[in-house]
């Protein structure tokens, strides 16, 4: 069969989405897709029935979508025009993502991965698309995928001397599926099998470890940086919204089995690994899991992550300067006085998100949403915003001396693309559908609609918190039905914590790291209270460094301002309280005088401290 021009691709795709450019709900232009062989306990939320209220979170989604939306389109597509040798018109759009020859590794990045996160930008606006369901999000979505499609054709030209194929193809398929599956484009799974044709003379023949990268010839060091043990979860993606069985293979071919097989026997394979990525590859596990039904996937993923817990700061971020470190060392606490790059932001927001959506909707485990929503308040709550210019917020810096919020050196860094795509799924991680009910993962001002056994529910969530403890959730239903709702019970909770329903206080044991069932039949205005007791407590650095702790009040990592003292007591900082009822400041009495707490998200320019030297 003669292969089509890339002229001729383009004229019968355009011939086929004549009338299609409007749909939303209506699947029939999908392909035939498959289901995989583990189907999770609990499911997800279609994007457009969670929809944030008010909130920082929801201002956040909308700061991201608006930027995006108003991208201009050929400074977006330009490097791809550029090296395919076609007419590449409009303005570089700088750092990171430009095609240039000027990149050098050890102090220039300039042009370091031309067009890397342009699928995470479509992926991030065909999310946002689905929440909103804005015309115009959509047809910016299809215009991107149609003017995409010009530049790839069979050779692969645009990865020819390519620094990182792997990386830069992982983000580009995951934007062409969502582009398919959530803003109904026509032909993004026509433009990806070309586009993976493209892309594969250029791979390896397996996943390959930085190690076995260098050990191989490379122009410089940068190239030995590529990311491919990452694909496959993109890859079996693709597999189940296609039904195309060669993406299963290509996902197992780029399964990461040295690593896994490790996690799997409970080896700590972590120590000096590039961190973000080798988080972001548990959700690669986790899709071989579902896709193959192996369970030793499903052990890597959760051992993987333990070992990530075990080595994170008080605020659930890991990673100094972008590496874990070897446990037992005491080397997390040396990072305090050696770096400023703590926790990659967005992006390692964006894998945690992921891998405890996927474990927590396979074990109903509540400590994974535990886990969610100490990285949402304590780390990407408190970014700055992304600029139109593509300045970026990118390290979160726990240094103990003069630590502060500063945008990245280079623009369009890999976290201009994983935080659009965070944003937009802050509502589908707050909800999940379960066939008894529903459970309530993460509280912030959201509401949901789902049929439960025929009845149209809604539920709408209205809080403060965590800067109160108290949530309120109200449902309102066509008419009766019976069902049951999980309310998930922090580990950190303490006995003040309580549940009203109807202004009657719940009888039963409400389990600190469990999710509480309330299981009733519900009417129309029900009211349900929940009240969580939120401690205040002293998290130590790492087993070695005792005496060098944070303070925590529930989720919520408390960092130091102003005049900081060089040591306090623990007695001192577990008497901290609030400056006042409506502030999200916390005072503590230091033998220096009455010092400043507060959340990352309430920190602006001041300097601040998150760890603190204490006595014995």
């Amino acid at each position: 069969m003669k292969t089509k021009t890339r002229r001729q691709f383009l004229k019968s795709a355009a011939i086929s989405t004549t009338g299609l450019i409007g749909v939303r709900s209506l699947r029939g232009w999908a392909r035939p897709s498959v289901t995989a062989s583990i189907t999770p306990q609990l499911s997800v939320f279609g994007y457009s029935q969670v929809q944030l209220l008010d909130g920082p979170f929801r201002r956040q989604f909308d700061e991201n979508h608006k930027l995006f939306l108003n991208l201009d389109e050929d400074g977006l597509l330009k490097p791809f025009r550029k090296r395919q040798g076609l007419p590449a018109p409009g303005h570089d759009l700088g750092g990171w993502y430009d095609d240039a020859d000027d990149f050098n590794e050890k102090d220039n990045f300039h042009a370091f991965i031309a067009g890397h996160s342009f699928g995470q930008y479509v992926s991030g606006l065909a999310r946002a698309y689905a929440v909103t369901g804005s015309k115009a999000t959509q047809e910016k979505v299809h215009r991107l995928v149609r003017a995409f499609a010009e530049t790839v054709e069979p050779t692969g030209r645009f990865y020819v001397d390519y620094r990182l194929p792997g990386y830069t193809f992982d983000k580009t398929c995951c934007g062409l599926i969502d582009a398919h599956e959530f803003a109904a484009d026509p032909i993004a799974l026509d433009v990806l099998k070309r586009a993976t044709d493209a892309v594969l003379p250029h791979l390896p023949e397996k996943a390959l470890s930085r190690t076995e990268q260098e050990a191989r010839p490379h122009k410089t060091i940068a190239y030995t940086w590529d990311e491919t043990y990452t694909l496959p979860e993109n890859f079996f993606l693709a597999y189940q919204r296609s039904g195309d069985k060669r993406y299963r293979d290509l996902g197992e071919r780029f399964i990461y089995q040295e690593y896994y097989d490790a996690l799997a026997q409970n080896h700590n394979a972590l120590p000096g690994k590039h961190a973000y990525s080798h988080v972001n590859t548990l959700s690669s596990a986790m899709q071989a899991y579902l896709v193959l039904g192996d369970e030793k996937y499903l052990r890597a993923a959760a051992n993987g992550l333990r070992m990530v817990q075990e080595q994170s700061y008080a605020t659930g971020g890991w990673g100094p300067d972008e590496a874990f470190v070897e446990p037992g060392k005491g080397l997390l606490a040396e990072s305090l006085g050696k770096t400023r790059s703590s926790f990659e932001t967005p992006c390692g927001a964006y894998g945690q998100f992921k891998i405890t959506r996927y474990l927590l909707r396979v074990t109903r485990d509540s400590h994974y949403g535990d886990n969610m929503e100490q990285v949402l308040y304590n780390t990407v709550a408190g970014t700055k915003p992304l600029l139109a210019d593509g300045t970026s917020f990118y390290y979160s810096d726990y240094n103990s001396v003069g630590a502060k919020k500063v945008y990245y050196k280079d623009k369009w860094p890999c976290c201009s693309g994983t935080f659009p795509q965070l944003t937009a799924d802050y509502g589908i991680s707050s909800y999940y559908p379960a066939k008894e009910g529903i459970y309530v993962n993460l509280f912030l001002p959201s509401r949901v609609r789902w049929v439960q056994g025929g009845t149209h529910c809604t539920l709408t969530q209205q809080t403060r918190y965590p800067t109160t403890n108290t949530i309120q959730l109200q449902l309102d239903m066509a008419r009766p039905e019976m069902f049951a709702m999980h309310l998930r019970v922090p580990a950190w909770a303490d006995t003040k914590t309580r549940i009203s329903v109807n202004g009657k206080r719940v009888e039963g044991d409400l389990v600190a790291g469990k999710f509480f069932e309330l299981s009733r039949t519900w009417k129309n205005g029900d009211r349900v209270d929940f009240e969580i007791g939120m401690p205040l407590c002293l998290q130590a650095v790492d087993p070695e460094n005792p005496r060098i702790v944070a303070l925590l009040r529930g989720p919520l990592a408390l960092f130091g301002v102003g005049n900081l003292p060089s040591n306090f007591s623990r007695a001192q900082l577990l008497a901290a309280s609030t400056a006042s009822q409506s502030s999200e400041d916390w005072l503590v009495q230091s033998d220096a005088g009455k010092i400043t707490f507060r959340p990352f998200a309430a920190i602006g320019e001041e300097p601040y401290r998150l760890y603190h030297n204490v006595g014995g």
